[in-house]
């Protein structure tokens, strides 16, 4: 009953907006006319309405189609820049990579030179990584999503920095080792200064006109950031470097002091500093150190040097002075005979002359002086002392 009304309601409207129509055509007179049927009137109105409809439709979605692929042009704008700057940074970590590697590598280096130097044998590193090449995963990560490849780039990173901190450690640990090694040396090598009444920063101010004693390795270059602005620390390098630089100073200043005993067999007569002066009995300053002994005992240079003056010098008789060089001098009075001449070079221990008692003296001895900056030192202090300073020069001292 629904369905028959439904049809009823239809076919009424149907009549009302589709009637039969006929469409009229005239032409030189003649009249003619097309019967238009209410089923072909209702075709063409749903063809016209489906035609209209598909226009709108199509015009829709090409307008959406275009705004979605604008939206995805974007997208992928995006995410290429994105992935540049991506690619930009792991570049730039890399190149980090590379430095700090580079700058362990000549520490690595350095330390392996110290250790070699100090006759030390301790297990390093051996190998320091300079690149992500070691650290891959299975497959072609070039076909691989982004995703994934930063990931496994990450993940490369994190392994090497790892890796690099390690080695960094393992450095840091034997540096510390050294150091504490070369603190033990200049502490020594202070102590024995003091001892023989050598002023060493005068010392060492000497030293910087003196021939190297050859080349210690350059200074540890540093690494302005580095992984995590962080990776490589230079300072306990740089401690080490400045520290045996410092001690290698000192072990160069040192080795010109005159040590060597000038008489074989003596005994001391008179002491440096102030004494009754064995002829007026007044008190004065005695620059030197006699020592008495048998005549014609044969007298040897106290170190290395250039003989200054040779000959006779008032109060002192024949005398004989070398210059050692960085500020030293060695002098000796009241000899009785010269072995050698102005100007000639000696070595230490070197016969110079013959004791006696010439010029100002009351008996046989050795007048000897050792002087420093133009200011005398006390001899008996570099004589006890020169144990000691014979084991810097051979670098036999650890304490």
């Amino acid at each position: 009953m629904k369905n028959s009304n439904s049809y009823k309601w239809l076919s009424e409207q149907a009549d009302r907006y589709f009637p039969d129509r006929q469409l009229y055509f005239r032409t030189n007179g003649d009249v003619r006319f097309i019967s238009v049927s209410q089923k072909v009137q209702i075709f063409c109105s749903v063809l016209l309405v489906g035609c209209f409809i598909w226009v709108v439709v199509a015009s829709y979605n090409y307008i959406n189609i275009n705004q979605i692929i604008g939206e995805k042009d974007g997208e992928v704008t995006v995410a290429s820049q994105n992935y540049q700057e991506l690619e930009t940074q792991y570049n730039q970590l890399r190149n980090d990579i590379q430095k700090s590697a580079s700058a362990l590598e000549q520490r690595q280096q350095y330390i392996q030179q110290v250790l070699d130097e100090e006759n030390i044998e301790i297990e390093v590193p051996n190998e320091v990584p300079t690149d992500d090449s070691e650290y891959t995963i299975d497959g072609d990560t070039e076909n691989a999503d982004q995703e994934a490849r930063n990931r496994v780039r990450g993940e490369d990173l994190d392994q090497i920095y790892v890796d690099l901190k390690r080695i960094e450690m393992a450095q840091n640990n034997s540096v510390s080792m050294l150091i504490e090694k070369v603190d033990n040396r200049l502490a020594f090598l202070s102590e024995v200064l003091e001892k023989a009444g050598i002023v060493q920063d005068e010392m060492l101010a000497n030293a910087e006109s003196l021939p190297s004693n050859g080349a210690q390795g350059g200074p540890f270059i540093g690494i302005e950031g580095g992984i995590n602005e962080q990776i490589v620390d230079s300072s306990s390098f740089d401690e080490l470097y400045n520290k045996r630089s410092h001690l290698a100073d000192l072990e160069m200043a040192i080795a010109y002091l005159p040590i060597a005993t000038p008489p074989e067999k003596y005994y001391i007569s008179s002491k440096f500093g102030m004494r009754r002066d064995p002829i007026t009995r007044k008190w004065a300053n005695h620059k030197g150190l006699d020592m008495a002994g048998w005549h014609k005992t044969p007298i040897r240079t106290g170190g290395p040097g250039v003989v200054t003056r040779a000959g006779r010098n008032g109060s002192f008789g024949l005398f004989i002075e070398i210059d050692h060089g960085n500020g030293f001098l060695s002098k000796y009075g009241h000899l009785s005979q010269l072995k050698v001449k102005k100007g000639e070079k000696v070595t230490e221990n070197q016969l110079i002359g013959l004791m006696g008692s010439t010029g100002r003296s009351v008996g046989t001895h050795l007048h000897y002086e050792i002087w420093f900056n133009g200011e005398p030192i006390d001899p008996l202090k570099v004589l006890k002392a020169a144990n000691d300073v014979q084991k810097i020069k051979q670098q036999e001292y650890d304490s």
